[in-house]
């Protein structure tokens, strides 16, 4: 695709974006309808205009432009000169909500993600599209048994609309698009409705826009031809996880959407990247639980707050592997054991000095035992250690600056973690 072709679609596209909201706004006015349906309006085109972007661009570099494109025009809808005009159409709602920019952002990583497979991405797409608004509209219109998430309420009408019409587009869409046994059908659909059902009753703050595309491909992967069997052996596990973390909640201090998040989560991580990649995001929950019972932190949600940033470090260390076409599996478990020592170290805060040289020592153990699993241990990206000693002395900061961490703890440890990581990987995997 040529730079002048790209760039055309990449206006073009933003131009029917923008035009999707005046019509919305348009119509709207004149059939008097809510904020919730407007937006839901919106959202609904937005999707599926999404689904043609495979068929639209051929090339990467124009669907990056196009995402950055699309998150700087909903930050500028942000302003609040423009709130009551066109921005009316996505802000109007009372709750607080980024879900247009995690929309964005889900549809640039599963246009990646899918490629060759189109399923991986038609599903997760229209699951987010038809279901997320089919569950909007009925809790509103006639929810009635609700229950409480951050800030506010859900009801479980809307659930059950989400699972019913999440089920009949996998079963259709499995049946129509891939050749997978019928029973295996059936199950993976099942399993598809009832975990989607689940992620969007425990979403929040609009994360639902990202977190119910991304958990439904990530379901479907590997899955597609699979025996009944091993579906019923994960739907198992699933529920497992669920009841024993929601168990173990009262000593953890957790409310009950905060465990039933981390059971989705911890589940999620368990089975993109295996057991062993999962021990390092498992240590980072860990060890945030340990230092909220300890120092607790200022924010309204932390335990909300460190799911989500759990979930976009996963996100990014996987996108980017694949767009630079690098394992970053490696840097992947050092960001996450950098990001548990930060929060043992904010546990010991108070305690005595001495036990401080003992976070990045046991840290740096801990991730050398993670990484040397991998095949590609010093490879592209050399020797690991020294990136490893550079996180961890970053990891002794909340020894230093204990209240940078109180507000926004789980943003800030996160950039501290991450540093090194980075650093490693822009310079051996990107400008190498």
């Amino acid at each position: 695709m040529s730079i002048a072709a790209g760039l055309a679609l990449v206006v073009l596209s933003i131009s029917l974006m923008l035009g999707a909201m005046v019509a919305v706004r348009l119509v709207g006015d004149r059939l008097r309808l809510g904020p919730e349906t407007r937006r839901k309006l919106v959202h609904v085109s937005t999707g599926i205009y999404a689904l043609t972007l495979p068929l639209t661009f051929h090339a990467r570099w124009p669907v990056v432009l196009l995402i950055i494109a699309s998150i700087a025009v909903m930050l500028a809808l942000r302003i609040r000169t423009l709130r009551g005009g066109l921005a009316s159409t996505l802000h109007a709602v009372e709750r607080k909500s980024y879900g247009e920019i995690y929309l964005a952002l889900a549809v640039g990583f599963l246009f990646f993600q899918s490629q060759g497979q189109p399923i991986l991405y038609v599903l997760p797409i229209l699951t987010l599209t038809l279901s997320d608004a089919a569950a909007a509209l009925v809790g509103t219109s006639y929810g009635r048994k609700r229950f409480p998430v951050e800030a506010g309420h859900k009801s479980v009408e809307g659930v059950v609309a989400f699972f019913v019409v999440t089920w009949l587009l996998a079963m259709t869409l499995l049946l129509a698009m891939t050749d997978s046994p019928r029973l295996t059908v059936i199950m993976l659909s099942l399993l598809v409705a009832a975990f989607g059902a689940l992620v969007e009753a425990d979403s929040w703050r609009g994360l639902d826009n990202l977190f119910i595309p991304l958990a439904v491909h990530f379901l479907l992967v590997g899955r597609l031809e699979a025996p009944v069997e091993s579906l019923i052996v994960l739907a198992f596990g699933f529920v497992v996880s669920i009841a024993a973390i929601i168990l173990a909640a009262p000593m953890l201090r957790l409310t009950v959407h905060a465990a039933r998040a981390y059971g989705i989560l911890v589940f999620l991580v368990f089975t993109i990247a295996g057991p062993i990649d999962a021990l390092a995001p498992l240590a980072a929950i860990l060890a945030h639980v340990v230092a909220q019972r300890v120092r607790p932190s200022l924010s309204d949600y932390p335990d909300l707050d460190l799911l989500a940033v759990v979930a976009g470090a996963c996100l990014f260390w996987l996108f980017v592997g694949r767009y630079f076409g690098r394992d970053a599996s490696d840097l992947f478990d050092l960001t996450f054991v950098a990001l548990a020592a930060i929060f043992v170290a904010l546990a010991l805060e108070g305690f005595s000095r001495w036990w401080l040289p003992l976070v990045p020592a046991g840290a740096a153990a801990f991730a050398l035992a993670i990484t040397e699993k991998h095949p590609d241990y010093d490879g592209w990206h050399g020797a690991l250690w020294p990136w490893l000693a550079i996180a961890l002395v970053l990891s002794l900061a909340p020894a230093a600056w204990p209240a940078l961490f109180d507000r926004y703890r789980t943003l800030r440890a996160l950039a501290l973690a991450a540093a090194a990581p980075i650093l490693l990987f822009v310079w051996k995997g990107v400008l190498a």
